[in-house]
């Protein structure tokens, strides 16, 4: 932006700081909150996962039955081969002493905990990442952008090299993206904001 670029700033950060207070806004916020909130994870029972064992070992028979049928003599004893391990299969799943659900079932109850607890603390992350208020989302951003323009050095010399402007100190060069774009904004952009931003964030409660 060329003229009076402190002015156009002011304009842009009032612009923004009324559009965020606006029921659009607070719109667009909440899809995005919702967008983001975590999946929770479940634990089947005990009963569950050994009925979906002894279904899969059943289809699994089924199909290869099916196969044997349509076979002809040089596969046939190949799928016969495999229906007799198929069939050993559903008889382990369908065994009441079988080790696997009783380890499972005896987990079961720590396992259950252990899942509320990661759920319970997903959820804590998504509520402190995406609060209710829309503010205080945006409040972080400003936080932000304090900070990362805390120590901009205006003055700081730079020269051309293989059609580049580089910093002339080598600990401005190794500075974030941010920084060197808040250098290149100006003083005159910069310093604006940070006033603006200190004023708003002691409102945001």
């Amino acid at each position: 932006a060329i003229g009076n670029r402190t002015a156009v700033t002011k304009d842009l950060l009032i612009y923004i700081k009324q559009y965020v207070g606006t029921p659009s806004f607070k719109k667009e916020y909440n899809e995005l909150k919702e967008r983001n909130k975590p999946t929770l994870s479940t634990i089947e029972t005990p009963e569950a996962l050994r009925k979906m064992g002894i279904e899969q070992a059943k289809k699994s028979v089924a199909e290869i039955e099916g196969y044997i049928k349509k076979s002809d003599a040089s596969t046939k004893s190949i799928f016969e081969q495999t229906l007799v391990e198929a069939k050993k299969h559903l008889k382990e799943e369908e065994d009441p002493n079988n080790k696997m659900y009783l380890n499972y079932s005896n987990n079961y109850p720590q396992m259950v905990k252990s899942n509320e607890e990661r759920n319970k603390a997903a959820l804590k992350r998504w509520e402190e990442t995406y609060p209710d208020n829309q503010l205080l989302y945006i409040k972080k951003y400003l936080q932000s952008f304090l900070t990362n323009t805390a120590d901009i050095d205006f003055a700081a010399e730079t020269v051309s090299k293989n059609g580049k402007r580089i910093f002339v100190k080598q600990e401005y060069e190794r500075k974030s993206s941010y920084w060197k774009m808040a250098y290149r904004a100006g003083k005159e952009v910069v310093e604006p904001s940070r006033t603006f931003v200190t004023e708003w964030l002691q409102e945001i409660k």
